[in-house]
């Protein structure tokens, strides 16, 4: 009885300090897409819900994971049901809404990478809670965004880019080593022959 009292406590004390985190979608006035969240990275708390406010143009705010930064959380991993606000387009300020996330259980110690469609590619894009001493960075997210270019990373680009740089690598490679085998064949000439001048 006592622990379920107590537990009862920690959860009113986890209500009672919950918080509305606003991130403000679209609202930045320059060329600069990694400004289209303000702020790009959230720290939330069990209890807090992020609230997405969308004030201008037409974007999304759409779950990711770290490695795909540019298409949904499900389509990459289909054991997450990430959150996705579909396009809202709030004009210039006229037609405002929001996307509300609340920080539950399930997901109060998670990572929540996430991006908004249209630019993305450009480094759109923002994090839930990341562990900055980790090599998955909000940096590291926005440079694989536009490294990507807005695609996913398996995308065919990415795989023919990939197998004509091995086979690039692969030609160097054998060039190279054909170029090796010259250098010796040409040193050891000028031994052999000095060693048939001496037997004669």
């Amino acid at each position: 009885m006592r622990a379920a009292s107590i537990a009862v406590a920690a959860l009113t004390a986890a209500v009672a300090s919950a918080r509305d985190i606003v991130v403000t979608v679209g609202g930045n006035t320059t060329s600069n897409a990694s400004l289209v969240f303000q702020p790009q990275r959230i720290t939330a708390y069990l209890g807090d819900t992020v609230i997405f406010n969308f004030t201008q143009g037409n974007h999304t705010a759409t779950q990711a994971v770290f490695s795909e930064p540019c298409i949904p959380a499900h389509d990459a991993n289909i054991t997450i049901n990430g959150f996705n606000s579909d396009f809202r387009n709030a004009g210039n300020g006229t037609a405002v809404t929001i996307l509300s996330v609340p920080i539950l259980p399930e997901n109060a110690n998670t990572t929540m990478w996430f991006y908004d469609y249209n630019t993305c590619g450009q480094g759109g894009v923002g994090v839930i809670n990341s562990n900055e001493s980790s090599y998955e960075t909000l940096e590291g997210f926005e440079r694989n965004a536009i490294r990507l270019n807005g695609t996913g990373a398996h995308s065919s680009s990415a795989s023919r880019t990939a197998t004509g740089s091995a086979a690039s690598h692969s030609a160097t490679q054998s060039s190279s080593s054909s170029g090796a085998e010259r250098q010796v064949v040409a040193g050891v000439l000028p031994l052999v022959l000095a060693g048939l001048a001496l037997a004669l």
